[in-house]
C-alpha cells in the first residue's frame, strides 16, 4: 500500500514537472520563434504545433508565386515529416512591446544559397507562454553564391 502510494506520488510529480516545463517553454518571443525553427529544420510537427496558438493562421507564397494558407493543425501536417532541412535559418529582426512582438526570420538553402524563404511572425504572450498567432511568408530567389563570391 505504501509503495503504491510512493509509486503514485511519485509519477504525479514527475507529470507535474513535465507538464509545467513545456507549458512554461517558451518565457521569451524568442523561445517560441526558436521552437517554429527547429521543428521545421528537423521536420518535427511537434515543435511547431508548440509554437503556434492553436488558432494561428499560415500564409505564405512558394517557389512558383502560388499562395497557400493553412491552419496551426494542417501547417503542422505539413513540416512532420522527419527529413531534416540544410537550410541555414536566422532570426534577422525581433520587435516586442510588452506582450505583443513580431518577429522576421530568414531561411537560405541550395547548393548556390539560392533559394529563400522571408518569414513574418506575430507573436502574444497569454499571461503563461509566448506563441506564434500567424506568419506570412514569400519565397524570394536569392543570388547565387559560390565560393564565397556573389555571382
Amino acid at each position: 500500500m505504501i509503495r503504491t502510494l510512493i509509486l503514485a506520488t511519485g509519477l504525479t510529480l514527475i507529470s507535474s514537472v513535465v507538464f509545467n516545463a513545456s507549458a512554461q517553454e517558451f518565457t521569451t518571443p524568442q523561445a517560441a520563434v526558436n521552437s517554429y525553427i527547429k521543428g521545421v529544420s528537423e521536420g518535427v510537427g511537434k515543435r511547431v504545433e508548440a509554437a503556434f496558438q492553436e488558432t494561428a493562421t499560415i500564409q505564405f507564397f512558394d517557389r512558383r508565386n502560388k499562395f497557400h494558407n493553412f491552419d496551426r493543425n494542417q501547417f503542422v501536417k505539413m513540416v512532420d515529416t522527419g527529413n531534416k532541412w540544410n537550410a541555414n535559418i536566422e532570426i534577422t529582426q525581433l520587435l516586442r512591446t510588452k506582450n505583443a512582438a513580431n518577429a522576421t526570420v530568414e531561411f537560405t538553402w541550395g547548393e548556390n544559397k539560392q533559394h529563400g524563404y522571408v518569414d513574418y511572425l506575430n507573436l502574444i504572450f497569454d499571461g503563461k507562454k509566448w506563441q506564434i498567432t500567424s506568419k506570412v511568408a514569400q519565397y524570394v530567389e536569392r543570388e547565387s553564391v559560390k565560393n564565397g563570391a556573389v555571382e
